[in-house]
């Protein structure tokens, strides 16, 4: 045979691999993508361990690879592993300072490790990339809430609602902090708007009676804390309301016959309303 056949004969090079002969940091990057799918792949399928692993061969492989880092993130994210989970989301934001996934997680990571400033750093600044982000302004309402802020958790709920409309917790929260800003017919237009959402919840009907029972409403406050215990029978702190609203109506048979129940059920409730509710029970008999 002659040696121009044996030439033609010669297996060739596959083209993928003499590209990587030549441009190293492409097969590098293969390798990389090949270990970051597996990856998204394995976090599909719950394989968490085995997820982090993969993840962590394509960041060996390419150090910037800015999307391995983020659902590394988000795989320890998933362990709870806020300490490891910010630093993954850190380098995603450092790699892609645009990326908003990265930085509501690195916000929300920062408040789990009680770097509440950090983390409403980050927040907004991922509100300020998208201002319409539903889930960055619940978790900004949720922070500031935290910190007593009353105000800005208002206004981002407010802003989440307008998001979505049917979000009875945001509404319930409004509600609530309204009321600690002493907005009672603000209060209680939230609450309203939280029952109509979800009006087999006791936890919303007792926060309207509180606001009733602060506006001087003793009618409206009983009406919503004897809804409340008949959606949860065990709700002990609308029974210590209505104990006290009805003792001051002078309606020794209703007040005491709720406070009995308060302290039948708030085995949890803090020691000076149950000595408070022993003490009126006793000058009922």
């Amino acid at each position: 045979m002659s040696p121009r056949v044996k030439r033609i004969m010669t297996p060739a090079v596959p083209v993928t691999l003499a590209l990587a002969l030549l441009v190293p940091g492409l097969a590098r990057a293969d390798v990389a993508a090949d270990h970051y799918n597996l990856a998204v792949q394995l976090k599909r399928e719950n394989k968490i361990d085995q997820a982090i692993a993969e993840c962590l061969q394509a960041i060996k492989a390419r150090s910037t690879f800015a999307a391995a880092h983020r659902t590394l993130g988000s795989l320890y994210r998933i362990q709870n592993n806020y300490e490891k989970a910010a630093s993954e989301y850190e380098l995603t934001v450092k790699l892609e300072p645009k990326d908003l996934e990265a930085r509501m997680n690195l916000g929300i990571a920062y408040i789990k490790l009680n770097r509440q400033d950090d983390g409403i750093r980050e927040l907004e600044a991922a509100v300020d990339m998208k201002p319409d982000d539903y889930e960055t302004r619940v978790a900004l309402g949720r922070v500031y809430r935290q910190k007593g802020d009353y105000k800005h958790a208002i206004e981002h709920l407010q802003k989440a609602t307008e998001l979505k409309p049917a979000d009875a917790d945001a509404w319930g929260t409004i509600g609530h902090l309204k009321s600690k800003t002493d907005d009672k017919e603000g209060a209680i237009v939230a609450y309203k708007k939280a029952l109509s959402l979800r009006p087999e919840d006791a936890e919303l009907h007792f926060g309207l009676g509180v606001v009733y029972r602060r506006q001087r409403k003793t009618d409206d406050a009983i009406a919503e804390y004897q809804v409340a215990v008949q959606k949860n029978p065990r709700l002990a702190k609308a029974y210590y309301d209505m104990g006290v609203l009805y003792a001051q109506d002078k309606k020794n048979a209703e007040a005491k016959a709720a406070f009995e129940k308060y302290l039948k059920y708030g085995t949890n409730e803090d020691a000076a309303s149950r000595k408070d509710a022993e003490d009126r029970l006793k000058t009922f008999k």
